[in-house]
């Protein structure tokens, strides 16, 4: 994060066009250093703070899914266009997708048959976080293979659309 008198992450220069900011996550600590930089970034594009808190809520899920099912390195991106964040990855260093696309698939199903996924629909010990996501981004998430800033090394982004960019929760 940029110290007193740094240069915001959204430099002026960059705001008319699309790019990548991306911050590290501390292992231990993810999920609150994710929710903590989701809010500063959505708060300083103006979002409304009902729109903060689901966005927080749905990062944690995800910083806390990727601590508890993956190894570190751990980064939060967001892609900006116009000077408006507008999507959100957290990353980790396991480029294997271990089915989560596919979680994403039928919570999309469940929801264009006007319904949303049946309890006993879900896997019982994991997805209801991702099921939380796609609730909150109104189906707007993804998972993929990705490059991680810090390394170069191969990881996986698992992503949705914020509020305030043009995409609405």
């Amino acid at each position: 994060m940029a110290g007193p008198g740094a240069e915001s992450p959204i430099s002026e220069q960059a705001r008319s066009s699309h790019h990548l900011v991306a911050h590290a996550l501390p292992d231990a600590k993810a999920a609150r250093r994710a929710r903590q930089i989701v809010r500063e970034v959505l708060r300083d594009a103006g979002v409304d703070e009902p729109a903060v808190g689901d966005a927080e809520l749905a990062v944690g899920e995800l910083a806390a899914n990727a601590v508890s099912h993956a190894e570190g390195p751990y980064e939060i991106r967001f892609v900006v266009a116009g000077g408006r964040p507008i999507w959100c990855e957290v990353i980790d260093s396991d480029s294997d997708l271990v089915g989560i696309p596919e979680v994403f698939a039928k919570l999309h199903q469940d929801a264009s048959l006007d319904g949303p996924a049946h309890a006993d629909e879900m896997p019982q010990e994991s997805g209801h976080g991702l099921a939380i996501v796609h609730r909150l981004a109104g189906g707007r998430c993804r998972a993929y293979p990705t490059i991680i800033c810090a390394t170069g090394r191969p990881g996986k982004a698992v992503a949705f659309a914020l509020p305030g960019g043009g995409c609405s929760f």
